[in-house]
């Protein structure tokens, strides 16, 4: 491989994740999924916040439901406004 491809290839690889980290995935602002919250710290059809550990995660938005929390997974749908995280 040359210099070049090899570049090219470090430039494209991905950031390795930290390990005991939260993993968060988004389908657009209607649903997000949350692999490593610890609990609910408060729950209401516009306000959530999660903890996530060493973070609180808060959810605002409206029609917001928690459709699922297994394994500490949690499924969040409605309409996501805003996300911010509190250390």
């Amino acid at each position: 491989m040359s210099r070049k491809d090899k570049e090219k290839k470090s430039r494209f690889q991905l950031p390795q994740m930290t390990v005991n980290e939260p993993k968060i995935e988004m389908s657009g602002n209607r649903e997000i999924v949350i692999d490593g919250c610890k609990g609910v710290v408060e729950y209401g059809e516009n306000l959530i916040k999660l903890n996530l550990g060493e973070r609180v995660l808060t959810l605002s938005g409206s029609d917001l439901v928690i459709n699922s929390f297994d394994s500490g997974i949690a499924v969040i749908n409605g309409q996501i406004g805003d996300i911010s995280f509190v250390s």
